[in-house]
């Protein structure tokens, strides 16, 4: 992975700074993280492969780590208009591709229904649904109603601690940041022996942008017309074992009203598929990019 170009985006409303780092040569990519309040550091490895074909832009967004900002100007909405003025810095006149993870793929879809002609093409991971269950679907496609999550990687982050011998409640400080690592691995991983590999959180997450985002999110959106007003390519790469607790057979029945949209479901992947099943992330990630 190449270090970059860093540069900075003064918002249009002249309240923030963004920072961005550039990588790659080609055609360009914006990537767009999750939390809300989350930084950009965490796709870089997503995204590596990426920079001997496309010239990959991942920035923080409001108020995240590395662009500071006043929780009175953090919004879902003004993060849409600062994607835009990043794209006219990029591409000028010109459409990019965007790839967005988990809440990220929220700002994508906000932002496609706001600016189409500015993207290409959607790439949307551990995507948050275009819409949600009615009552009669959660019936239907028998969506659990109480969400059972927690124990599941409880269970999973107490294998992965006996293995690593770190059960024991007195620890040192790089123990107990070792226990807090794998614990956030078995929210986000199927494979979490390979919570080494998996970063963020801690310092790399503001709750209070995070809180100041979410309260400005439209409620209970669908984005199903947007999508097909927006016409061009949109397709979801989820992994089987998302803690975002809607089922294939919900998505499936969403998508099929979208002709321009595809699911794609990697096995034995989680929430950052990229780390459970890096050559299958690759090659859908590569393969939407290309699609027209």
């Amino acid at each position: 992975m190449s270090p970059g170009e860093e540069w900075y985006l003064d918002t249009a409303d002249g309240h923030c700074t963004l920072y961005v780092v550039e990588r790659g040569e080609g055609p360009p990519v914006i990537v767009l993280h999750g939390g809300p309040g989350h930084s950009h550091g965490y796709m870089a490895d997503a995204v590596a492969s990426l920079e001997s074909d496309y010239r990959v832009a991942l920035y923080d967004q409001r108020g995240a780590l590395l662009s500071p900002c006043d929780e009175g100007h953090i919004s879902h909405q003004n993060n849409i208009e600062d994607l835009e003025l990043l794209r006219r810095e990029m591409a000028g006149d010109e459409a990019v591709r965007i790839v967005a993870h988990s809440a990220g793929t929220l700002l994508a879809m906000d932002y496609v229904g706001r600016h189409p002609q500015g993207a290409l093409g959607l790439v949307l991971s551990g995507s948050l649904p275009i819409r949600y269950p009615t009552p009669d679907e959660f019936e239907a496609f028998a969506i659990p109603k109480t969400d059972d999550s927690a124990e599941r990687f409880e269970q999973r982050a107490k294998e992965q601690l006996e293995v690593e011998g770190l059960e024991a409640e007195v620890l040192s400080a790089r123990d107990r940041t070792r226990q807090w690592r794998i614990r956030f691995a078995a929210g986000n991983l199927y494979h979490v022996d390979r919570w080494r590999q998996l970063k963020g959180g801690r310092i790399y997450y503001n709750e209070a942008v995070g809180i100041a985002t979410a309260k400005t999110f439209p409620q209970a959106k669908d984005y199903t017309e947007a999508l097909k007003a927006f016409g061009g390519p949109v397709t979801f790469i989820n992994g089987d074992q998302e803690h975002i607790r809607v089922n294939r057979a919900f998505w499936q029945a969403t998508l099929a009203r979208l002709p321009n949209a595809e699911l794609v479901v990697l096995e034995r992947a989680g929430h950052a598929a990229w780390i459970d099943q890096p050559s299958a992330f690759e090659r859908e990630l590569r393969r939407a990019l290309a699609k027209r």
